[in-house]
């Protein structure tokens, strides 16, 4: 199973502010495309279907993500082990 950090979603829905997400990608030389996407204006999560709604969200977040990784694939660093297996979860 995949996971991606929760905290962003949980405190914009506390606080029901908007969600902005941001891409840069290095174009080669001294160039870049930055790139602001609006997730949610304003993120609000109902308490008796979070989990769900915390997974709808990580799975749209990842579905940007993946569009962006897909334009310029040699730009990715992830400081996340989003994609361990389960057997690598358990050591760590």
């Amino acid at each position: 199973m995949m996971r991606f950090p929760e905290a962003p979603y949980a405190i914009a829905a506390v606080l029901r502010a908007p969600v902005v997400i941001c891409f840069g990608l290095y174009r080669g030389g001294r160039r870049y495309d930055v790139h602001f996407e609006v997730f949610r204006d304003p993120l609000e999560v109902p308490r008796s279907g979070r989990a769900d709604a915390m997974a709808t969200l990580a799975r749209e977040y990842a579905t940007r993500l993946e569009h962006y990784a897909r334009s310029a694939p040699y730009n990715w660093f992830n400081f996340y082990d989003v994609w361990a297996s389960p057997d690598q979860e358990s050591r760590t």
